[in-house]
């Protein structure tokens, strides 16, 4: 299993698995089961991400979860 995608949620995800070694292995757990393959966790710095399980490759995908914008 590789970890791609934004370079700063990559290292955010790198960061909580120092600190909560647990919540890792519990958001790639959701994120292998839930029905769209993703999870979300919020950074130290409140930013908030998205992993995403990709079954044909095994690898997570991290992104930032922007803002929606009113309108």
């Amino acid at each position: 299993m590789q970890v791609v995608g934004d370079v700063e949620g990559v290292a955010a995800l790198k960061a909580l698995a120092a600190e909560h070694r647990d919540y890792l292995k519990f958001l790639i757990t959701e994120a292998q089961s839930s029905t769209d393959h993703t999870a979300t966790f919020k950074a130290a710095d409140e930013t908030r991400w998205q992993v995403k399980f990709h079954p044909e490759s095994g690898n997570l995908e991290v992104r930032r979860i922007t803002a929606p914008t009113g309108g």
